[in-house]
């Protein structure tokens, strides 16, 4: 569930917020600053359902957003960060991102930002909770 959320999350951000790169969490990939990087740090079934989960699962998505300061103001920086509080606030268009056979998306919100700068970049780590459920199997 971790890296199907990861890459449907990614597209749909690179989709939109085509002026930066964005990229899965754990890659080998180099990075440049200004970049978004979505990252599933954790996927559990959901207590309430014990120990028959049907697929289902509470997925933490970490959202970091990086901007140089050499490059951008803080003022970019921060309509950065809203496109991607924008985007993910789409319930509708997070759905759609899920086809027939993909599983499904049920619910996402939002449950931290927070905001720094170290080394002349700035930085927002924002975390999200998905509810998603896995295909069928065969």
């Amino acid at each position: 569930m971790r890296s199907i959320i990861e890459d449907k999350v990614s597209a749909y951000l690179a989709t939109y917020i085509t002026d930066t790169t964005v990229v899965k969490g754990i890659t080998d990939s180099n990075r440049t600053v200004q970049t978004i990087i979505v990252y599933a740090s954790e996927a559990m079934p959901p207590r309430e359902l014990g120990a028959t989960p049907l697929g289902n699962y509470n997925v933490k998505l970490d959202i970091y957003v990086y901007s140089s300061a050499d490059d951008d103001t803080l003022e970019q920086h921060r309509e950065r960060v809203s496109k991607v509080h924008g985007l993910m606030s789409d319930l509708t268009a997070l759905k759609d991102l899920w086809n027939v056979g993909d599983g499904q998306l049920y619910a996402c919100w939002i449950e931290s930002d927070e905001e720094g700068m170290q080394s002349r970049n700035y930085g927002n780590k924002i975390t999200y909770t998905l509810i998603a459920c896995l295909p069928p199997a065969p």
